[in-house]
């Protein structure tokens, strides 16, 4: 009789489980943060076009950029070219990793790699830092929390798992429609917040999506720059040899 009960009793349990109506267990945020990993990585190649406008106290700059991009796993490979303006026109930026950087200066015509306490510092005159652009893996950097999740928007909290993560604290506010970021702010010493990142008008396609607008707020600084996607291939045949400090000439 006893062994019968304790069948009926795990049959009870497991048709409790399966009732319907019965709401799901939630994810936890390293499955979330799997999830938004996977999606803003579901592609081998990029070629994108950007305006970026900048502003500064009372000035405002634009830079016109062609940015190729090579999917490597835990980082990305990229490929910058710098059209206009005119002064800065064949500039050219490879990051092989995110140690290894190195620049193009057509006034000098020399290669010269970008120091590693430069990664600190804005992007050719932007609001975004070179750790920024380079920032498109969280789960390997940072320790999730759940603060809120309703609908089709998640909150999470990111905490460094180590100094070598560019940031002490992110946090992001997620569209779960496609796993991807509306707004990142960036966090250093003390919790003081440092930037504000805000993507927009996303653009779906072949299983993936980019915004078309990205905003990133320096607040340290008094300084936004607003990006402009122009033009993209997803997927596309890069040149061979193009990732190289060579090409970079």
């Amino acid at each position: 009789m006893l062994k019968l009960a304790r069948i009926v009793a795990a049959a009870a349990a497991l048709l409790f489980t399966l009732a319907p109506g019965r709401p799901a267990l939630a994810e936890t945020g390293d499955e979330y943060l799997a999830k938004i990993d996977q999606s803003l990585n579901n592609w081998k190649t990029l070629d994108s076009q950007f305006t970026v406008t900048t502003k500064s106290g009372g000035s405002t700059t634009v830079l016109k950029l062609r940015n190729r991009m090579q999917n490597k796993g835990a980082f990305n490979k990229q490929f910058v070219d710098i059209s206009e303006p005119p002064d800065m026109a064949g500039t050219k930026v490879l990051t092989k990793t995110p140690q290894k950087m190195y620049i193009y200066l057509p006034s000098f015509k020399k290669v010269r790699r970008i120091a590693s306490h430069m990664n600190e510092q804005g992007f050719l005159g932007t609001a975004l830092a070179s750790k920024d652009m380079n920032l498109t893996h969280y789960s390997g950097e940072f320790a999730p929390t759940v603060v809120s999740d309703a609908g089709n928007v998640l909150q999470l909290k990111l905490v460094a798992k180590s100094e070598k993560a560019p940031y002490p604290r992110l946090d992001l506010t997620i569209d779960k429609a496609h796993w991807v970021p509306t707004q990142v702010k960036f966090f250093g010493e003390g919790d003081k917040h440092l930037k504000t990142e805000t993507r927009t008008d996303y653009v779906c396609e072949a299983g993936y999506c980019m915004p078309k607008t990205l905003e990133m707020v320096d607040h340290t600084k008094s300084v936004t720059s607003s990006l402009k996607l122009v033009n993209y291939k997803i997927n596309p045949e890069l040149e061979k040899g193009l990732f190289s400090k060579r090409n970079l000439k």
